[in-house]
């Protein structure tokens, strides 16, 4: 048995190192095509990247109906965006999910969009019915959130501030673009015809009225001077006081078919004769602003707003407004006729929605009281 082995042993024959050299570079070979295929499969797809430019309220209802996108594919393979939803909350409630909201019915203004080529970089707009509402007051988050072909994974955006994209390009920065004053208001009128009852002044006060021009008053917190236009008429509200009891208790100033957005809204006046002529506590005129979705934001006008342009007509022959930090009082020295009181008037500002449009700004005079506040120019910004 012994011998036979080793006859057998003696018989083996070595591979040559020409074969062997050539089975090493088949199986190389082999195993590439192997790695190639799946690393051709792996990279061939879309993925896709998108960011919000935009946010726009094209039809002015105070409700933001487009996005601007900008979609990039990276990928191989094109990419068709489907199932698109747009999520929204708002900052207090970014932390509870039953109170993030789904806008669903939104589509690409152009088809054509939602469809990238590889390495595809394109602004698209979508829209949708579920509009969108921003405001001032509290910041809204979104995160958007898309499938698209080519892809087992959808894209999911971080939430981010919404109203840091708002396009606010028509937003009024000067007065020049819109120049409102007091005599532009249903049921304006004449002041009185009475000397007594004017605001034209010597020079021995901080300030004087020019008609028919811009004068250029401080107003509370402003670092510039306010043009405010004062025009030959002014607004004098209700009073059951002589022929002021036939003034109307609203007078509105109606934008409808023309809404504007404005960050502040300034006022020259509501010191009047009889301005302090109600109580204590209670208010002398509503101001509302009405914006085109409807909301409004309201205030009531009281001492802190509203007193008697005659000095000696206020308790301590004094603006009794001015200590409450609301109003900038503006001392229009003696009147230049008779009964040449000491007189003064205010200028104050409010702040709109700017996110907003405004279809409305209406006063109301609650018509039971004898305060006549005068209103002598409006002015935006």
């Amino acid at each position: 048995m012994l011998k036979k082995i080793k006859r057998l042993f003696r018989r083996r024959k070595a591979v040559s190192p020409v074969v062997a050299t050539l089975l090493l570079i088949a199986l190389v070979v082999a195993a590439s095509a192997v790695v190639y295929i799946l690393y051709i499969k792996l990279m061939r797809k879309s993925k896709l990247s998108v960011e919000l430019l935009s946010v726009k309220d094209t039809d002015k209802d105070s409700q933001y109906d487009e996005i601007t996108l900008q979609l990039v594919n990276t990928g191989t393979l094109q990419a068709e965006i489907t199932n698109m939803t747009i999520w929204t909350t708002r900052a207090s409630t970014l932390g509870d999910q039953n109170k993030w909201h789904a806008h669903t019915g939104w589509v690409f203004v152009n088809e054509l969009d939602k469809t990238l080529n590889p390495s595809e970089i394109k602004e698209a707009k979508i829209s949708g019915e579920d509009q969108i509402s921003l405001t001032f007051s509290e910041y809204t988050y979104y995160r958007l959130e898309f499938q698209y072909s080519g892809s087992k994974n959808k894209f999911l955006s971080d939430w981010k501030v919404l109203n840091e994209y708002a396009d606010l390009s028509d937003l009024l920065i000067s007065f020049d673009s819109f120049n409102l004053t007091a005599y532009g208001f249903d049921g304006t009128i004449d002041d009185p015809n009475r000397a007594a009852n004017n605001y034209k002044t010597n020079p021995d006060g901080d300030y004087q009225l020019t008609e028919d021009a811009y004068n250029y008053l401080p107003v509370l917190d402003e670092a510039e001077l306010i043009p405010f236009y004062v025009g030959s008429k002014i607004v004098v509200f209700h009073s059951p006081n002589g022929n002021l009891s036939a003034q109307p208790l609203q007078q509105v100033f109606d934008r409808t078919a023309d809404p504007f957005r404005a960050k502040k809204f300034f006022i020259l006046g509501l010191a009047g004769s009889w301005g302090d002529e109600f109580p204590y506590g209670d208010w002398g005129l509503n101001l509302t602003f009405v914006y085109t979705d409807n909301s409004k934001d309201t205030y009531l006008l009281n001492h802190s707003y509203l007193g008697d342009w005659w000095y000696r007509a206020n308790p301590g022959h004094e603006c009794i407004s001015a200590p409450y930090g609301l109003i900038t009082e503006i001392d229009l020295g003696t009147q230049t006729d008779t009964p040449h009181s000491h007189i003064h008037t205010h200028t104050t500002r409010f702040y709109f929605d700017f996110y907003k449009y405004v279809k409305q700004i209406i006063f109301t005079d609650p018509g039971d009281d004898y305060a006549a506040p005068h209103l002598l120019s409006l002015t935006l910004r």
